[in-house]
């Protein structure tokens, strides 16, 4: 599990990768073209004197924090109390952080560029330290392609927000004002309901400034924004005019490294020879090869991609070479098993008989993909990943053990009695054709699990006979020879007669109600043919021979004794 999760963690990084390449540029929004100039020209000349309007109106709003913030220093210094003290430090604090304030809107509406893009450079990233430095430029250059929207949304935010300060510092100070003409002139009260409207003034004024600012900078981010097609296109036309052509350098480096390496590996090997170079060294050498032929590859697309200062690339090959170590590295213990089988130190060995889905194997080269053979079979050629021989086990073969039980145009005998011939095995499947021409389909597996009889190799016949008690004095003796002597002739008119090769009637057995005999006849290779009538012919030549011979068949009879 360890592993699958690191796995996923670095597919995810190549994923995140992948989107900074396709979509990485970030296209410089402009006005629409089918506008004309003198329009241009008058609209930036408006949004300049409503800029520089904002811009003294906050200057006067700062002047007037400033004042307040000097009264209140002397406040804070003729304090009598601790509490006096820090609610005055309170208000001192606040009224500095809306200097700050102003003091960015003035920098915002005379730059056009807002504090919080400024401040994108000083941000970081919650990711894994080893991975922050390669993946930071990916993450800045996908935040860059949503820049324009995202702060269009802030500014919009920004607006509302201050609007609303704006109505609530009016309701407020006309609130105020009706108490502050009804108020007594000479009292204390008048005094701190002016402070209050003052303050409520200040307030207004700052939000209104501050909805300008929004305002100012919102229309110029919309009158920037272009449609979505125009941004893929012009996207897709950045990538593939610079960042396309080192991308299909690297790619072209890539793929020349791994084929002038495979080459000289054929090469190596040629020279090692054929006996020698499935030796456990060679083995062993062409393992770490493979290895510092992906790494070679790798490093030289890598030094490409530098060579063009290109450090999007380099950091997602260098990203991609990571992730590819890591999972390695935790799939080790898993692999561990298919590393031994590649240096033929495993269970399953080049040059031995492995059993794969229940068939029969010979295990011709041992590598990445495995070569299995079967030689009698149609199609016998197999070549599986190494990774699916894990758990099996190989052993050395005999040179007179077969491969299969049978050979095409074979005859069998299936455990279910089956008789038919076999007209095409293959590893999937096995046909069988009966008498008559009826053709079976059997999957290979499915066919060995019949434990098939080849009969076209030669059979023995079996039948077993009986008759009657009366005939006592003559089972021992004579009545096999007679029977013997009687199969013998008639079978050959069946069976070639040189095809016959014993005949063989035994007196096996005292039955209950009968004497049996086994009647055997053994038939020579290639009359697999021939291997159901020579049973049916048994049986009509037994009674044949009764017949002549007067010998009488008996059968189960129940006798009632009163």
């Amino acid at each position: 599990m360890q592993h699958i999760a690191s796995f996923r963690f670095a597919m995810a990084s190549i994923v995140l990768a992948i989107a900074v390449i396709c979509f990485g540029t970030s296209p410089v929004l402009s006005q629409s073209d089918t506008e004309s100039e003198q329009s241009v020209e008058q609209k930036e000349a408006e949004a300049v004197e409503a800029s520089l309007q904002a811009i003294v109106s906050i200057l006067n709003a700062q002047t007037a924090k400033r004042e307040a913030a000097s009264q209140l220093r002397e406040a804070i210094e003729k304090a009598e109390t601790e509490t006096d003290k820090k609610e005055l430090e309170g208000k001192l604090k606040l009224v500095n952080e809306e200097l700050t304030q102003l003091d960015e809107q003035v920098v915002s509406l005379a730059t056009g560029i807002s504090q919080t893009e400024g401040s994108n450079i000083n941000e970081k990233l919650e990711l894994q330290q080893e991975f922050e430095q390669l993946i930071r430029p990916f993450v800045w250059i996908l935040k860059s392609a949503t820049e324009n929207a995202r702060e269009i949304e802030h500014l919009k935010r920004q607006l509302l927000v201050a609007k609303n300060q704006e109505d609530l510092a009016s309701n407020a100070i006309k609130r105020v004002q009706p108490m502050i003409e009804r108020a007594d002139k000479d009292g204390p009260v008048l005094e701190r309901l002016q402070t209050i409207l003052q303050d409520w003034e200040e307030r207004r004024i700052a939000a209104k400034d501050l909805a300008t600012t929004a305002e100012q900078q919102l229309q110029t981010r919309l009158s920037e924004r272009v449609t979505a097609g125009e941004t893929a296109s012009r996207a897709f036309s950045s990538f593939f005019s610079d960042r396309g052509r080192n991308f299909l350098f690297g790619a072209l480096a890539f793929c020349a490294v791994i084929f002038a390496m495979r080459i000289l590996r054929r090469v190596i090997l040629s020279l090692i020879g054929a006996p020698r170079n499935r030796t456990f060294p060679v083995r062993l050498g062409a393992l770490v090869y493979d290895l510092a032929t992906i790494t070679t590859a790798f490093g030289t697309t890598v030094s490409i991609f530098n060579r063009y200062n290109d450090w999007l690339l380099t950091g997602f090959m260098l990203l991609l070479f990571i992730a590819i170590g890591w999972f390695i590295l935790k799939s080790l213990p898993a692999m561990f098993e298919q590393v031994t089988l590649l240096l033929n130190l495993g269970a399953v060995q080049e040059g031995e008989r492995v059993m794969f889905n229940g068939i029969p194997w010979r295990v011709t080269k041992l590598d990445l993909y495995t070569s299995l053979e079967n030689p009698v079979l149609k199609g016998g050629f197999f070549t599986v990943p190494v990774r699916e021989l894990k758990g099996l086990h190989s052993r050395p073969m005999d040179q007179n053990e077969e491969w299969f039980p049978t050979d095409e145009g074979d005859w069998v005998v299936l455990d279910n009695g089956f008789w038919a011939e076999v007209t095409l095995q293959s590893p999937e499947s096995v046909h069988l054709r009966e008498e008559g021409g009826a053709i079976s389909y059997l999957t290979t597996q499915a066919f060995l699990e019949q434990n098939p009889k080849n009969v076209s190799n030669g059979y023995r016949s079996t039948i077993e006979f009986g008759i009657d008690y009366s005939h006592q004095a003559q089972a021992a003796a004579e009545v096999p020879r007679i029977l013997r002597a009687y199969v013998d002739r008639e079978i050959r008119k069946i069976v070639d007669p040189e095809k016959v090769l014993g005949v063989f009637v035994t007196l096996f057995r005292a039955g209950s109600s009968s004497l049996d005999f086994e009647i055997e006849v053994d038939v020579a290779p290639g009359t697999g043919h021939l291997y159901e009538p020579v049973e049916h012919a048994l049986a009509r030549i037994a009674v044949e021979c009764c017949t002549a011979n007067n010998w009488n068949i008996p059968f189960p009879q129940l006798t009632i004794h009163r």
